[in-house]
């Protein structure tokens, strides 16, 4: 099983494939992709899309970060993730239990101070700050849903609940996908509790979120509806809250259908549709907007235009489409994350249109914007694998980014 960083997406596909016992027509039958797009990704000549990535372990019967190679155990100890992982994991086992002979938890309001914190800290893709502050917080914060009933209670539960949404970042995007199941689960408890249905909707917004890594998405794409309906009316109102909400559903919709699978004009014309009506609400808000429970606006709908172009293969319009994205310096000052993640998938897209220098260069971005995010990203790496298997002046620069990844 080629679990190495060497071993490009394609490569995984071609060994699980042969561990089934499945011929590549066979393959690429169940996942309804074709087989010569299949042949090309298991031959590292065409890239392994997430769309593509996702059928195919469905119809392996396995989990699409299997595919991907992660968690990359080796780089994850050598960032020392290893000690507030296990943190994470162990602060989970208790969520319903009061516990005596514990140290009295502090003031809600003293707690709320470092629950922002950690929020900062997600929103700038430190998973290891958050990962080693987040922990003692969520026992902090069981105690004191224990401690105290009505608004106490509630408020205990509604920052127990953004804690739990900030380190299920850290879980997914580190790879380690039974941990984020795990804590999706304390977190719907804590959400139900909150007195706050948008806490509720968040919940089922990153459950839909775990759907892009079993290949349901067809379940997430009726999470995200059934969640829309439950915020429609506040929205009509005008309710800037429920606005940053149904923003956020709706690009989340346009994600699911563009990698839904089989692909074909009716998924593409739906998750343009979606993204038609996220515009439209971000035009309602007159801006980017940084809300307590989703932050929403104009510049993370035109990053989303360009991500859904790349995830159902258009590069040269994903390109097209970035020439009309501009991020505002407090933009980029407040969502490290966002502004990361949009040089990525802008990566993929340069390098299928064959310009590998801003490839590069939008790869050389996103690590000095988000550098944990980068480092940890699959995608990143199966785009440095191409770059590298197409530099035959072995590029010094690139050879070091590979170093840096692991690769």
């Amino acid at each position: 099983m080629p679990d190495s960083n060497d071993a490009y997406i394609g490569a995984r596909i071609a060994e699980q494939r042969r561990l089934a016992h499945l011929t590549q027509r066979g393959l690429a039958a169940s996942a309804h992709v074709s087989h010569s797009l299949l042949s090309k990704v298991e031959s590292g000549h065409r890239p392994a899309s997430p769309a593509l990535v996702a059928a195919c372990a469905r119809a392996l019967g396995i989990e699409s970060s299997v595919l991907a190679g992660q968690p990359f155990s080796g780089e994850q100890r050598e960032d020392r993730f290893d000690a507030p992982v296990a943190a994470i994991r162990a602060s989970l086992e208790n969520w319903d239990i009061p516990l005596e002979d514990v140290t009295p938890p502090r003031p809600l309001q003293d707690i709320a101070v470092d629950v922002e914190l950690v929020g900062d800290h997600r929103r700038s893709a430190n998973y290891l700050k958050t990962a080693l502050d987040a922990p003692r917080l969520i026992d902090e914060l069981v105690e004191s849903s224990h401690q105290g009933e009505g608004r106490h209670k509630e408020r205990a539960h509604r920052l127990l609940a953004y804690t739990y949404r900030c380190v299920h970042d850290v879980a997914y995007n580190l790879g380690h996908i039974d941990l984020g199941s795990s804590i999706l689960s304390r977190m719907g408890f804590s959400a139900e509790r909150s007195g706050d249905p948008y806490m509720v909707v968040l919940t089922s917004y990153l459950r839909a979120q775990s759907c892009f890594n079993t290949g349901r998405h067809e379940v997430g794409l009726r999470l995200m509806s059934r969640a829309l309906a439950d915020v429609e009316e506040d929205a009509r109102r005008g309710n800037r809250s429920a606005l940053c909400v149904q923003g956020n559903l709706r690009l989340r919709s346009a994600m699911l259908a563009a990698r839904s699978r089989p692909a074909g004009k009716s998924q593409a014309d739906n998750a343009r549709a979606q993204w038609n009506e996220a515009w439209d609400t971000a035009k309602l808000l007159k801006g980017d907007v940084q809300n307590y429970v989703m932050s929403f606006g104009p510049t993370n709908t035109r990053i989303h235009q360009v991500a859904i172009e790349v995830e159902l293969g258009n590069y040269g319009s994903a390109v097209k489409a970035s020439e009309n994205l501009r991020f505002p310096d407090e933009f980029r000052g407040a969502y490290p994350d966002r502004v990361g993640h949009h040089y990525i998938d802008l990566s993929r897209a340069q390098l299928w249109t064959g310009d590998r220098s801003a490839a590069f260069a939008s790869l050389r971005e996103a690590r000095s914007v988000a550098p944990q995010q980068t480092r940890y990203h699959p995608h990143v790496r199966e785009t440095v694998h191409t770059l590298r298997r197409a530099d035959r002046a072995q590029n010094e620069s690139l050879s070091n980014y590979a170093r840096w990844l692991g690769l």
